[in-house]
C-alpha cells in the first residue's frame, strides 16, 4: 500500500531520508532525464580546486612569513622586559626567568644585553652589535650554535685577559680576515680619562667561534660575549635588569606580551618584536589580509558553476516540482531538496580540497623535486631567501577549519536562491502545458 502522507508529515522530516534521498537522485540523473550530473561534477571539481588553492598557497603564504620573520629577526628575541630596578641579585633574576619560561609560548627567557660597538682587527674597523649571554642560554639558541663553522663554544666566556673567549659571524670575520683564535678589540660608548684624554673603553678579546646562519644581518655585525663581560665592559659592571624571550610561535606576541604585564604589575617596560620592526610587521599583516580577501574571490567565482547547476536543475525539474508540491510537498519541503542538492556539493568539493591541499603541502618537497627534475632547473637556489633550496610550508589548523567553513558557507549561499526559487513554483502553471 503506497504512503500518501505529505513529504512534511511527521514520517518524513525536514532533511530526513526522503528529502535527501530526492536531492540525491535529482544530481544523479542524466541529461536525457532532465539532469545535471556533468555540470555537478564539474561544480564539484571547481570548488574543490578552489580549496586545494587555498590551503597549498596559504601554507606556503605562512612558511616564507615565518623565513621572512627569522631573516628579519636573526638573533633577536620575540618579547624584551626591560626591569625597572636594576642590580638586581642573581638568585631573583633566575627566579624571573624561570617564571616567564614557564608561559606556555615561550621557549626561553633568559637575561641579556645589547649594546653597539665598534670591532677592530688586522687595521680595519667596522660596527659590532655585541650581545651578553650566558653560555647556556647560547647553546639553546640553534640559530647560532648549530652554526658553528669554525671553532666551538666549549670555552665561551671563559679564559683571564685578552684570553676571554667571544663568538663572531663569519661575514664579519671575514672582513677583517679573522680566523678562531685571532684577537679583537671591542671598543664602547663608554669613554674614561687617560693622559692623552678622553678615549672609548676597550678590552681585547680572542675569537672562540665563527658561525654563519645564513642571515646576513645577523653574520654581519652580531658578536656573542658572555654576559657578566659584556655587562662590566658596556655598564661597568651593572645590570639593567633585561630580559629576552624566544617563543615558539613569533606571532603569539601580543598574547605573551599581554601575560608578562600581568607578572610585573607596572614594574617593567615590555615590548615585541613587531613595536621594534613595525614597518616589516605592518607589510607582513598587509600582505595576509589582501591574499586572503583575494582567495575568498577566487571561492566566490568557484561557486559559479554550482549556481549554474542550481538554476538549470530547477528549470528541468519543474514538473517534477509541481507533482511534488500536489502530492503534499511544501514549499519549505521543495526549497530544502534543491538546497541539499547544492550543498552536497559544496560539501563534497570542499572535504575532497582540503584533503589533497593537505596531502600536496605534506608532499611538497616531492612535488618541488620532481618539478626541478623535469625543468632541471631549481626552483629556489641555495640560499635566496634564505630558503636553503626548499619550499617553507606552515599549515596553521585554525586556518584550514576557516577555509573549510567559508568553502561551505559561500556554497550554500550560492545553492539558496535558487532553491527558494524552486520552492516559489506554482503547480498550476508548471503543469498547465504538460
Amino acid at each position: 500500500m503506497n504512503d500518501t502522507r505529505p513529504i512534511d508529515s511527521g514520517i518524513n522530516p525536514p532533511f530526513g531520508a526522503v528529502e535527501r534521498k530526492i536531492a540525491r537522485r535529482y544530481l544523479g540523473a542524466k541529461k536525457k532525464d532532465g539532469g545535471v550530473a556533468v555540470i555537478a561534477w564539474i561544480s564539484f571539481v571547481c570548488i574543490m580546486l578552489a580549496i586545494t588553492a587555498m590551503i597549498v598557497i596559504m601554507s606556503i603564504m605562512n612558511g616564507f612569513r615565518d623565513t621572512v620573520i627569522e631573516i628579519t629577526l636573526g638573533s633577536e628575541g620575540h618579547v624584551f622586559v626591560e626591569l625597572d630596578s636594576w642590580d638586581i641579585p642573581p638568585e631573583e633574576m633566575a627566579k624571573i626567568e624561570q617564571r616567564l619560561s614557564d608561559i606556555p609560548e615561550v621557549e626561553n627567557a633568559f637575561e641579556y644585553s645589547d649594546s653597539g660597538a665598534g670591532f677592530a682587527a688586522n687595521e680595519t674597523l667596522s660596527a659590532a652589535r655585541v650581545m651578553g649571554i650566558s653560555k647556556e642560554n647560547l647553546e639553546k639558541f640553534e640559530l647560532v650554535s648549530s652554526k658553528v663553522v669554525a671553532g666551538n663554544l666549549d670555552f665561551f666566556g671563559q679564559g683571564r685577559g685578552a684570553e676571554h673567549q667571544i663568538a663572531i659571524g663569519q661575514v664579519l670575520a671575514d672582513s677583517a680576515g679573522l680566523m678562531v683564535g685571532d684577537r679583537v678589540r671591542i671598543m664602547t660608548p663608554r669613554t674614561r680619562n687617560t693622559p692623552q684624554g678622553r678615549l672609548p673603553v676597550m678590552k681585547v678579546y680572542t675569537i672562540g667561534a665563527i658561525f654563519k646562519t645564513g642571515l646576513l644581518k645577523t653574520d654581519n655585525i652580531r658578536v656573542f660575549m658572555e654576559l657578566n663581560q659584556a655587562q662590566l665592559l658596556f655598564d661597568g659592571g651593572r645590570k639593567k635588569g633585561s630580559i629576552q624571550m624566544r617563543l615558539s610561535d613569533p606571532d603569539d606576541v601580543d598574547k605573551v606580551a599581554a601575560e608578562v604585564r600581568k607578572v610585573f604589575q607596572g614594574t617593567a617596560r615590555v615590548s615585541t618584536w613587531k613595536n621594534r620592526f613595525q614597518d616589516e610587521a605592518f607589510a607582513l599583516r598587509t600582505e595576509q589580509i589582501a591574499m586572503r580577501f583575494i582567495f575568498v574571490i577566487v571561492v566566490i567565482i568557484s561557486t559559479f558553476p554550482i549556481l549554474s547547476a542550481m538554476l538549470m536543475l530547477v528549470k528541468n525539474k519543474a514538473r517534477d516540482i509541481a507533482i511534488l508540491r500536489t502530492i503534499g510537498a511544501t514549499q519549505g519541503s521543495v526549497l530544502r531538496i534543491f538546497f541539499i542538492a547544492g550543498t552536497i556539493i559544496g560539501i563534497c568539493g570542499t572535504i575532497a580540497g582540503l584533503l589533497l591541499g593537505l596531502l600536496i603541502c605534506w608532499q611538497v618537497d616531492g612535488i618541488q623535486a620532481i618539478i626541478e627534475g623535469i625543468t632541471q632547473q631549481p626552483l629556489f637556489p641555495q640560499g635566496a631567501y634564505g630558503l636553503d633550496g626548499s619550499i617553507p610550508v606552515k599549515v596553521v589548523r585554525s586556518e584550514v577549519i576557516v577555509v573549510a567553513l567559508c568553502g561551505f558557507i559561500i556554497s550554500a549561499i550560492a545553492t539558496f536562491f535558487p532553491a527558494w526559487g524552486a520552492s516559489k513554483t506554482d503547480p498550476v502553471e508548471a503543469l498547465r502545458y504538460e
